[in-house]
Parts: C-alpha cells; structure tokens; sequence
C-alpha cells in the first residue's frame, strides 16, 4: 500500500472563478470540457482530441474521474492510493497528479472496449489553489496563466512539438514558428500511454492574483498581451471570461475555446 501525505492546512483564502467554452467558429463539435469548482478550489480544462466525437468523452471523462479523485482522497488521504505517491509533493500536489493517472487509465479503459473510441485522447491542465500556495498538473498544451499586477506570465511549458523546436532552436523567428506543420501536434496526453507523468509546478499565491486556465483554441488566436487587457477591461470577472471567448472567436475561432478565471482574495 502506497504512504499517503499528510494533509494540508485549512484554506482560508475566498476564491471567485468564472469559466465558458465554445466551439468556434470552424468546428461542428466542442471537444473542449472543464470544470469550476469553487468549493473544491479546483479548476480544470481538457481538450479531447480524436474522432467519431470521441474527444468529448475524453475531455469530459478526464474532468469527472479527476474531479471525484480529488474529492475523495482530499477529504480520506489515508485511504490505498491507486498509483503511489510521492513524498516530496504536498497533498494537493499529490491529488492532481496521482488523478490525472487514475483519469488516463479510465480513458485508455474506455478505448479498449470501443473501438470506435480506439483513439481518443485530451489535454489537461489542473489548477489547486491552497491556503499559501497553487500547484498546478499539465499534460498537453492547454495552458495556465498568472495575471499579477501588470503582468501576465504563462505558467506552464506546452507538451508539443513546436515547443520542443522552439527550445532547441530559441532564434527562430515568429513567421518560421507559424509556418512549422506540425505545430499544434502535442507530444503529451491522457490517453495516448499507459504510463503519464503530468508536469508539476507550485507557487505561492499573492491576494489579488487572478489565474486563467484555457484551451489553445483562446492562446493560439489571442496574444498574451490581449488576453492580459482585455481580463484587466473590467472588475467583472464573469464578463472578462465572456469577452475572451469573444476575441478568440474574433480572429476567426479556429478552434474550440475554453477559458477559466479564477481571482484569489
């Protein structure tokens, strides 16, 4: 039986979050889920990916079996845990990442028994926001976001080919990057092996800090920069989250596109 981590000191900060998703003005069928929970502090978003549909049963089943997985094993951490843990990460740490395996191995269950679905896949990206601290999961190239006074930052490295060329050719130029084939081709998801390692990363937390979870369906239409003011336009957040949907679908709506705000304090 795995070791369980001790659990983690009351929450204490108030959270505000506000999440839509649409899809596009290029595709018949979002394939894009998330999830909002305030209660839980914990929000996430998928971008499912294969055919027949099948990227919506994998977005949204990723959302339910990481959801349930973190329920349960924030409020019992001392019940067997299905994968084991790892000492050095914190509970919260350990939720997200130890529930995006248990959500990988239901997907690739579900593959198995239609074959239809024999592909599916998604994107996650999970955000769990603590007393002092936020720990973020990542596998794919959905993306977080902080928003700190002036600046944005991203806050996770994208799972993807292009990110790969990028790092290891940093000089190349933004019309190179645009005209690379298989840019938007990720190297990283749930579903596609038995055995995913989501990225991990924490970091404190400063009252006023806001957090956008999304899709590339808004960071691939949507410069970082735009994003940062069209979330800094207004003090409502439920409106911020509409207009960036709206701008994504403004530059053509290629994609799906989901977005998550979440305001700390």
């Amino acid at each position: 039986m795995p070791a369980s981590p001790a659990p983690s000191p009351a929450k204490t900060l108030p959270l505000t979050a506000c999440g839509f998703s649409h899809s596009g003005r290029q595709r018949e069928h979002n394939e894009d889920a998330f999830g909002s929970f305030v209660d839980a502090r914990l929000f996430i978003v998928a971008d499912g990916m294969g055919g027949h549909n099948s990227g919506e049963v994998a977005s949204v089943m990723a959302i339910d079996a990481l959801e349930t997985f973190f329920r349960s094993y924030h409020a019992d951490p001392r019940q067997p845990w299905p994968h084991a843990v790892d000492p050095e990460l914190s509970l919260g740490a350990n939720l997200l990442r130890v529930g995006i395996k248990v959500a990988n191995d239901r997907i690739r269950a579900a593959a198995k028994q239609d074959r239809a679905k024999s592909r599916m896949g998604t994107t996650i990206v999970a955000v769990a926001v603590g007393d002092a601290q936020l720990t973020i999961a990542h596998a794919g190239d959905s993306r977080a976001y902080r928003l700190r006074g002036d600046e944005i930052t991203r806050l996770t490295r994208d799972h993807s080919i292009i990110e790969e060329m990028i790092a290891a050719r940093p000089e190349m130029t933004d019309s190179e990057i645009a005209a690379f084939a298989h840019r938007n081709v990720v190297t990283r998801s749930l579903g596609s092996k038995g055995d995913l390692e989501p990225t991990m990363l924490v970091e404190p937390l400063e009252t006023g800090d806001m957090y956008l979870v999304c899709s590339d369906g808004l960071w691939g239409s949507v410069p970082d920069g735009e994003m940062k003011r069209i979330v800094r336009s207004t003090a409502d957040i439920e409106a911020a989250c509409q207009l960036l949907i709206d701008a994504a679908n403004e530059a053509g709506g290629p994609d799906n596109i989901t977005a998550v705000l979440v305001k700390v304090g």
